[in-house]
């Protein structure tokens, strides 16, 4: 890449050479239609710090859900995604499964699974796509008094905020289907990572180990196909990985520090969350590490990936394409209702390896281009250009990783509102530099203890030259219902 500002005219010229040097043969995923919300109200945002004893009972839950979705179309967007529309409707049906088992006193077997099927406008019933997701299958052995060995396909969760988690490092490409916006329901839905993990209780702390091999994409194979129930495995074991975990806690302050490796690269972390009262809470966390930037992350990876000559992506999004320490935060604070059981989260979230407002401008200069050099003839290098332009925005977001640098996240939760059969939930993700932002609402009606009616609704808001309003759709409306059983 080029760090150098070159002349818009010639900048053009070299985003075209480039793409037509491109020889990829299959179209990415681009932005996620969102097919599949599972309508998780999580009242905390921080997972279980240990496993559960494997002395207790055996625990299973199951339901079903169907939800249906209708997309508002944005109309003469600068760059729309390549090969891909946005459907009026679409529909999903999931069926969700979750055992933890007890085999012996001190062994249990933990499994979570999800079946989806999806269709749309363009699918004849009953046709359409099915998609099985082994979330987490694995063993948790009570080795001994408060030590617990666990190996398996495991959703190993780390961090303090809720918005963006820089210490979550098994979060990488885990994403298999969209499970709505909401951070916390992305972390608890995503794929496991094949690990062997060991906690225990010690007189500083808790100390967490954990160890990922790598599983070699070979095609073929049941373990990393793309199938609909095959295990893709290439995706959560694609390199080694290792970290270490210490928490600890004094009074009202509560730590974590974190040393994690991929590959050949080492990453820091640390979280840190201080309660004032009974209603706020203060909490930071950080982790710092040589590394690319994001968009120079997601052309190799796409480089390598479709086995295309790296060095012509060069000229797509010129910048920063060192590798160097680079530092992500987050920082927030909570505020709980007790009385109303309403909490709110307010964030800031920052990512070095994001992209500048100098990045952004290059990214839409490709649409200008498009614009300016309106060629039929040219089609198919524009849509080269758009697939290579929209794979870095594809790749954040499969990373669960802010493009941007700077972004304000807040999250609005509500219990029993109004009636104590009503849960609402609401969120906002807001680019500080562009002031775009992304607004989300659900709300749960039970309608029984068993039964639950569902309705999100999403819009994506901000001029043209903007994160969220150069996404094709401006809103969506999900209805949906779920049974309990």
């Amino acid at each position: 890449m080029v760090s150098k500002r070159v002349s818009s005219t010639f900048q053009r010229g070299l985003i075209l050479a480039a793409a037509l040097g491109l020889c990829r043969q299959n179209g990415f995923a681009g932005q996620d239609e969102d097919l599949d919300l599972i309508p998780d109200f999580i009242s905390a945002a921080q997972p279980a710090a240990a496993p559960s004893p494997a002395a207790g009972g055996n625990y299973y839950k199951f339901f079903i859900e169907d939800e249906a979705q209708t997309n508002a179309r944005r109309h003469g967007v600068l760059l729309p995604l390549p090969g891909k529309y946005v459907p009026a409707w679409s529909n999903r049906f999931t069926f969700y499964g979750k055992a933890d088992v007890r085999l012996t006193p001190s062994l249990s077997l933990n499994i979570v699974d999800r079946f989806n099927h999806l269709s749309d406008i363009h699918s004849d019933f009953p046709s359409g796509a099915a998609q099985n997701d082994l979330n987490e299958a694995y063993l948790s052995w009570n080795a001994y008094r408060e030590y617990y060995l666990d190996a398996g396909r495991i959703n190993l969760k780390s961090g303090v905020a809720v918005g963006f988690n820089p210490t979550d490092f098994f979060k990488k490409n885990a994403i298999s289907l969209r499970t709505s916006e909401d951070p916390i329901v992305l972390r608890e839905n995503r794929l496991g990572t094949v690990m062997a993990r060991a906690q225990g209780i010690l007189p500083f702390g808790t100390l967490t180990l954990a160890a990922a091999p790598e599983i070699s994409d070979k095609p073929g194979r049941f373990i990393t196909d793309r199938t609909s129930f095959a295990l893709a495995l290439q995706r959560t074991n694609a390199y080694p990985r290792y970290l270490a975990k210490i928490s600890s806690s004094y009074k009202a302050i509560s730590s974590d520090l974190l040393y994690y490796r991929e590959n050949s690269t080492s990453y820091l972390g640390a979280n840190v969350s201080r309660s004032i009262g009974d209603s706020f809470v203060f909490y930071g966390e950080w982790s710092g590490g040589r590394r690319y930037s994001l968009a120079t992350d997601a052309l190799i990876y796409d480089a390598k990936l479709y086995g295309v000559d790296g060095s012509k992506y060069a000229y797509v999004v010129p910048g920063d394409s060192k590798r160097r320490f680079r530092n992500q935060a987050a920082a927030g604070f909570s505020y709980t209702e007790s009385s109303r059981k309403r909490s709110t989260f307010v964030e800031y979230h920052y990512n070095e390896a994001g992209m500048t407002n100098k990045d952004w401008d290059n990214w839409f200069l490709a649409g200008y281009a498009q614009r300016l050099l309106n060629f039929p003839e040219l089609a198919p290098v524009y849509d080269q250009v758009n697939t290579v332009l929209w794979s870095i925005r594809d790749y954040a977001q499969r990373n669960t990783e802010p493009i941007t640098r700077r972004q304000i996240f807040i999250r609005n939760q509500w219990q029993e509102a109004f009636t104590k059969r009503l849960d609402l939930a609401n969120l906002l993700q807001l680019n500080a530099a562009d002031r775009s932002f992304f607004l989300q609402s659900s709300a749960k009606y039970s309608l029984t203890d068993n039964l639950f009616l569902n309705l999100s609704a999403y819009f994506y808001a901000g001029p043209e030259h903007s994160e969220y309003g150069s996404i094709n759709k401006w809103s969506a409306i999900k209805p949906g219902i779920t049974y309990l059983f």
